[in-house]
């Protein structure tokens, strides 16, 4: 029997048979579907159905709990039977492309929400475990690259959905585009039944092991996850920032406000995605904490930048959302950095497990209460409520609880490491 693994190290390979990791087509298909139907969630329900910023809040924040209920669900079903795994990745897609349907056909406000918190869960439920994976095949001195390049890779599928919207608009309206995003998950649904009748086995990544909670409170493990739950708390779901963008954005007849928040939307991506890499090699080299802390200012400073932004200031918008992108991209790569490096590699899922627990909530807390001082009070006091939480957790983040070994800095700053990529 082997000895477990120290924190920070990663498994022996030595004479185990290589894992495949899950397919990823599927997933960014249906990423690319969601992420259309993303970029003009706003409108649809603001515009179109007359929703007020509280309800489009609790319409995402029940999304994302149901996401991460069914994420959840997932991982304990697939733990006891693997073979499900394609199955569950068809029911995922086929889920996403009901609701996908039904969003667009909807005529009032709940039968719109309904589907839009449905799309979500069926998204949780065909999300394969990639951080998990790419953590168990990385070595030490590379986890934070190949978090960052799996991070990256969902954002640039994003990012294709956003931009494909900002071209649809030349030729539809809201509805219609939603109707389109079926095209990119219903092929997720072809590859996935394609996937399932070529017998295709993903190894399962590591059985995670029980983790008490009592064991996350103390030590540097504590004080990290204590400086994510107050970062995440003041996370606000990006649909409320594009439908600030939507009322600050000037009106041009050559290129109509929708088109220029989707426009806005893909360079969120593209930014989460170019930080995300950049974050990846970063954590390498120092502590993830501190990427966190640069991740908090640089989300601090599109909140403040968008409650005093007035109408007609495009470029502020731009710069707002390229920052608010950059935060997202690196603090998620940041996060299950630290949280990896300071765990044994036979606990590492189950504490990722947490670390999920810990975003879903957070989330849902920070939109709930972003929507409902927006609704109540206005714009500014939705964005600048989650401010306090940002500070506190900046400071946390300057703690620095998870710096790399000296052995893995010079390892990771070598020339001629593998690139991390499967």
């Amino acid at each position: 029997m082997s000895a477990t693994a120290p924190p920070g190290t990663a498994p022996s390979t030595v004479g185990t048979p290589a894992t495949r990791a899950p397919s990823r087509l599927p997933y960014l298909l249906s990423t690319v579907g969601l992420e259309s139907m993303t970029a003009v969630t706003a409108p649809f329900l603001g515009r179109t159905l007359g929703a007020a910023p509280f309800a489009l809040a609790g319409v995402e924040a029940a999304g994302r709990a149901g996401s991460a209920a069914a994420r959840y669900g997932r991982n304990q079903l697939a733990d006891r039977q693997p073979g499900l795994r394609g199955f569950m990745d068809l029911a995922g897609s086929a889920g996403l492309a009901l609701a996908a349907g039904f969003f667009a056909a909807s005529s009032a406000l709940w039968q719109a929400g309904a589907c839009r918190a449905g799309s979500w869960a069926a998204r949780g439920l065909g999300t394969p475990a990639l951080e998990e994976h790419a953590s168990a095949a990385a070595p030490a001195h590379q986890l934070g690259r190949r978090l960052g390049f799996e991070r990256s890779i969902g954002a640039l599928g994003a990012a294709v959905g956003a931009l494909l919207v900002a071209v649809l608009l030349e030729v539809t309206d809201t509805r219609g585009v939603i109707g389109y995003a079926l095209i990119p998950v219903a092929l997720a649904v072809v590859v996935s039944i394609l996937g399932l009748r070529r017998g295709r086995a993903d190894a399962p990544p590591p059985a995670p092991t029980q983790i008490k909670i009592t064991k996350l409170r103390g030590g540097p493990l504590g004080v990290l996850l204590l400086g994510i739950v107050c970062y995440e708390a003041s996370n606000i779901a990006v649909v409320l920032l594009l439908l600030r963008a939507s009322k600050i954005v000037s009106v041009s007849e050559a290129l109509p406000v929708v088109q220029r928040v989707a426009l806005c939307y893909g360079l969120y991506q593209l930014s989460a995605a170019a930080c995300a890499v950049i974050a990846g090699r970063l954590t390498d080299r120092a502590a993830a904490s501190l990427v966190l802390a640069a991740g908090g200012l640089s989300l601090l400073g599109a909140y403040i930048g968008l409650a005093w932004a007035s109408a007609g200031d495009d470029a502020i918008v731009v710069l707002c959302l390229v920052l608010a992108g950059a935060a997202a991209g690196a603090v998620d790569t940041a996060e299950f950095t630290g949280v990896a490096r300071l765990t044994s590699p036979d606990s590492r899922r189950a504490a990722f497990g947490v670390l999920a627990g810990l975003q879903s909530g957070g989330r849902v807390f920070a939109t709930l209460t972003a929507g409902g001082l927006w609704t109540l009070i206005g714009p500014k006091a939705g964005l600048l409520v989650c401010g306090p939480l940002l500070v506190a957790a900046i400071v946390i983040f300057a703690v620095r609880v998870d710096r790399p070994t000296r052995t893995q800095r010079a390892t990771a700053a070598a020339p001629g490491n593998p690139d991390p990529r499967p």
